[in-house]
């Protein structure tokens, strides 16, 4: 077989010359690659010998799956095993391809199933090693851990044995190890991100957002913490959850799980409830190293030559020859650059060796208070994120939680730092105690979607001057049209009632609405006079200044009021249009005339300019198609021309269907929780269904029924409200 060693630049060809012995010969520390990855991906000497299975047990444990109208899997055991084997029998029932394709993509093996294009993240797991440390993870975890991998994985193979013709063609051997890398694999994209931040010297928007907050009893009409979890994500791979219920034992859960991974993302438990945005701690960061000009397999630290590690990675690759690509590790981390001008840049994440998250969410997901799921996010494992969470004793609580490394002062550390000397080593890892929070904030309310602690809520006292920048960390992420419109509701309702609940987090009502209207009434009184004797220019001023504002799939306006805008974007000051401004002559002619071709253009595509939201903006997969409403587009300068409705969606144009705008990201996962002192009361919808097979009735019913119309469904948690919405029950037995 004929192997090849691709893109290497000249400097790393000559690393792996000087390795090979074939230059001047040096220390070099390494092995030959071996001929074949193995299918672990795990060097053997690095892992120890697994322990001896234990003897089964004489008797055997039962499961039972409940599905309700919207097929979403509850289910009860005495026993945990059982339950887990049972959670990974459903979940294949439902998703079994995405759970193969997000193991491939756990171990850097996308490229040998579905081409060259996806080797760039395969190699990124595979230099921050993933595979390796999640099967040590497993393998040093705790005795319980290694039981829910083990019983999970079981069921998951189970459905696959019964239904051979379910499973994919690029179906891999599932290991118990697996469910452990895939749950790795999506918190690695915050701190990889944050790397990637800091080689280019700039902070910006992950593309990442979310929303979360959080009533106390105090101005809650039931008297209990209400939680919105709601966080916005592209509706594809390993971001597209899994909702399901699970009850055995000291588990109690229901909520969003990854695809693959046996323990709750988002949800809550009988106890508390939890949300999560992106945002939160610098947790990982770059290094600049001076590197041998004449062995670029050492660099410079503390005046002396270090040598570093070289391994070669394989890919093999469908379609492709296979080729080999070398990962180079320092005192500080791999390479996540080539080496040039005898400079190269060495990322450092805290997270590279961390075993512990399943056992962190394991703890998160048994914690009984506020105080115990503060306890487990101090075990550090979980990702950057703003965390807000609540108790069924009232208790609302936050933290800007992240695994963050303590850093010496005197350097900037969201840009590269020097790695010639060890002054810049980190002194080690930050106490929750010392992270951004708080807990019961006085005004009785807090949301953070997407930004910074410090405008959570009214005269907020997590602000900057009392922490370490890396610590506070807030740059893209200061506000933003849904933080601001949901700080004007949340203060607002002093006694928020279930339905207002359910009305905030389903806002679709634009802040940009009215001071458009008001530039788009003196554009027309200034200088539209004579276009408004076109007919269907006069019809969409009269149906924009009518607008209410929200973009719903009903509404009239909407269409022409965001292609309009997105017209004027370039063309026009629109920062003074958001601030309420007067606008020059000039200004309100352009705006007047950039109408004129909006509406020339919409006339000529559709036929018509009588056209509602849902008319062009729709949600749907398959051959199901509905309107959508909810709205994400713009910019402009200082993002003033930002259009973000609280239940956000965006779309993108669709290829298929000419015209027609398609749902592609935002809003994934929402969950609303009451958490009543005598039991937790939950809402919950995602934008398509809890199956991916499109035979199934479960593939598009959520977002026909409940997404597109801007509805939530009720989860029963409580058992005696599930058993009267029971669609089927099946009874799997675990061996």
């Amino acid at each position: 077989m004929k192997v090849t060693i691709c893109r290497l630049g000249l400097f790393l060809m000559l690393a792996i010359f000087i390795a090979a012995g074939c230059g001047e010969k040096q220390q070099a520390g390494i092995e030959a690659p071996p001929e074949r990855l193995p299918e672990t991906a795990t060097p053997p000497a690095e892992v120890a010998a697994p322990e001896a299975a234990p003897a089964p047990e004489a008797n055997v444990s039962e499961a039972t799956i409940y599905r309700t109208k919207w097929g979403v899997p509850h289910i009860y055991s005495d026993s945990l095993e059982a339950a887990m084997y049972a959670f990974g029998y459903a979940q294949s029932e439902d998703r079994l391809e995405d759970i193969f394709r997000n193991a491939r993509m756990a171990l850097g093996r996308m490229s040998e199933a579905f081409g060259e294009e996806h080797s760039e993240l395969d190699y990124m797991l595979r230099v921050f090693q993933n595979p390796e440390v999640s099967q040590r993870a497993y393998e040093h975890g705790p005795e319980r851990i290694r039981m829910i991998c083990d019983a999970y994985m079981a069921g998951i193979e189970a459905y696959a044995a019964e239904h051979p013709e379910r499973v994919p063609e690029y179906a891999l051997e599932l290991e118990p190890w697996h469910c452990i890398a895939i749950g790795r694999t999506m918190i690695l994209q915050w701190p990889l991100g944050t790397i990637q931040d800091d080689l280019s010297n700039r902070k910006q928007n992950p593309g990442r957002g979310s929303n979360g907050w959080a009533i106390s009893p105090s101005r809650s009409a039931d008297k209990c913490a209400i939680i919105l979890t709601d966080p916005h994500l592209t509706w594809r791979d390993i971001q597209v959850f899994y909702e399901a219920r699970i009850k055995a034992e000291e588990i109690d859960i229901n909520g969003h799980f990854i695809v693959g991974a046996p323990m709750l993302g988002l949800g809550h438990n009988a106890n508390v409830g939890w949300a999560c945005t992106t945002g939160g701690p610098d947790t990982s960061d770059v290094y600049e190293l001076k590197v041998n000009p004449e062995n670029p397999l050492q660099y410079e630290l503390d005046g002396e030559w270090k040598q570093a590690e070289l391994q070669m990675i394989q890919f093999d690759v469908k379609g492709a020859e296979p080729f080999q690509r070398p990962a180079v590790y320092t005192e500080w981390g791999p390479y996540v650059t080539e080496p040039e001008n005898g400079v190269g840049y060495a990322g450092a994440t805290p997270y590279m060796t961390s075993e512990g998250l399943l056992d962190q969410m394991y703890h998160m997901c048994t914690a009984q208070s506020c105080e115990d799921f503060y306890a487990a996010l101090g075990m550090n494992e979980f990702m950057e994120q703003n965390l807000i969470f609540g108790d069924t004793q009232g208790n609302i609580q936050y933290v800007r939680t992240g695994r963050t490394p303590i850093r010496p002062d005197g350097y900037t550390w969201s840009a590269p730092v020097p790695g010639n000397t060890t002054a810049t080593r980190w002194l080690g890892i930050t106490d929750i105690a010392d992270l951004v929070q708080v807990k019961n904030p006085p005004c009785g309310y807090m949301q953070n979607c997407n930004i910074s602690p410090a405008l959570m809520f009214p005269h907020s006292p997590m602000t900057p001057d009392k922490y370490p920048d890396y610590i506070f960390n807030v740059s893209w992420d200061s506000m933003n049209p849904r933080g601001k419109r949901a700080l004007q509701l949340l203060g607002a309702d002093d006694s928020v009632t279930e339905e207002d609940a359910i009305a905030i987090a389903m806002q679709v009502y634009d802040l940009l609405a009215e001071p458009w209207q008001k530039a788009l009434k003196a554009a027309v009184d200034a200088a539209g006079q004579e276009y408004m004797a076109d007919p269907d220019y006069k019809t969409a001023v009269d149906s924009m200044l009518a607008w209410d504002g929200n973009f719903r799939a009903e509404s009239k306006g909407a269409p022409i009021m965001k292609f309009w805008r997105l017209r004027c974007e370039s063309a026009v000051d629109v920062q003074a249009i958001a601030e309420g401004r007067e606008l020059s002559p000039a200004d309100l002619a352009s705006l007047a005339s950039l109408l004129k071709e909006t509406v020339a253009e919409l006339k000529q595509q559709y036929g018509t300019i009588d056209l509602a939201y849902g008319d062009i903006h729709v949600l749907g997969r398959g051959d199901i198609y509905v309107g959508c409403g909810s709205a994400d587009f713009g910019g402009g300068p200082n993002k003033s021309n930002k259009t973000e409705t609280l239940r956000d969606v965006s779309f993108r144009e669709s290829d298929e269907m000419p015209g027609k705008y398609v749902a592609q990201n935002g809003s994934v996962a929402m969950m609303l929780m009451f958490m009543h002192p005598d039991g937790v009361k939950s809402f919950s919808v995602v934008p398509w269904g809890n199956s991916n097979d499109p035979k199934s009735p479960h593939y598009m019913d959520q977002g026909r029924e409940l997404y597109s119309q801007l509805r939530f469904k009720e989860t029963c948690f409580k058992k005696e409200d599930l058993l009267k919405n029971v669609e089927s029950e099946k009874v799997v037995t675990y061996p």
